[in-house]
């Protein structure tokens, strides 16, 4: 009798140590997606958004929360749900609109399949951006040869981008008059835009907006911070989401 009851309690005290490494290991395992997912919105820009998981491995459903834009929120949802073993994403007080395996509903998975399509391309276009500079004459929105080519690289990068919204953002630096400024940053915007349209990434798809001096990537008025500021950027999202800082872009119009 004395031997069963030590058999019953290293059997009990095994199963416990079992359950105690179990959610040992299912923590670090949330703990571990939490981390990556924090990496890739950073490594892409978005810092202001901060993920967390629950603490159910089985669930891996993602929370996000951040004072970031519209189109940012939809971004950052698209990045953290390219991260293997995560299930689903969402903004906090918000309903789930990534989700990406067994418990989603019917609608919203192909949100899901979206959002990591605009992510992808997203990521595409940044790197091309990222490795070659489009620049214009001072004063002019004349899309040099170069630009021409780095144009056809992102024509290229938008083939499997069929469906998803492609906004054109036109940046200046903040000298001279903001007026003229914010004309030429819509100029060259409208130019790039036409040249994708050119290269066949569809119209109906492209949008293109100027905004001047009054987004700096870089602060200061030397050279280097000029050189920052005057740009072209990409935001790709979900033809039928919200486009990033809505209201604000109204303000500034």
């Amino acid at each position: 009798m004395e031997i069963r009851g030590k058999i019953l309690t290293g059997a009990a005290a095994t199963v416990v140590l079992g359950l105690v490494g179990h959610a040992i290991a299912g923590e670090n395992f949330i703990n571990g997606l939490e981390q990556q997912a924090q990496t890739e919105l950073a490594a892409r820009g978005l810092d202001g958004a901060h993920v967390s998981l629950g603490h159910d491995p089985l669930s891996r459903a993602a929370v996000l929360d951040g004072e970031v834009g519209d189109e940012a929120k939809q971004e950052a949802m698209g990045v953290v749900m390219t991260i293997p073993g995560i299930s689903s994403a969402s903004w906090k007080d918000q309903h789930v609109i990534v989700a990406a395996e067994g418990e989603a509903t019917e609608k919203a998975a192909p949100t899901a399949a979206v959002q990591t399509q605009a992510a992808n391309c997203q990521s595409r276009v940044d790197k091309i951006i990222a490795a070659n500079n489009i620049s214009f004459r001072s004063g002019s929105a004349y899309v040099s040869l170069e630009t021409q080519k780095i144009l056809d690289q992102i024509a290229t990068a938008l083939q499997d981008c069929d469906g998803l919204a492609i906004a054109v953002e036109g940046h200046t630096d903040d000298n001279g008059n903001s007026a003229v400024n914010r004309n030429m940053s819509q100029e060259r915007a409208d130019r790039i835009k036409a040249g994708l349209i050119e290269r066949g990434v569809k119209a109906s798809l492209i949008s293109a907006k100027g905004y001047g001096s009054t987004r700096p990537r870089a602060t200061g008025s030397d050279a280097a911070a000029d050189a920052q500021n005057r740009r072209i950027e990409f935001r790709i999202s979900a033809a039928n989401g919200p486009q990033k800082d809505d209201a604000k872009s109204q303000q500034e119009s």
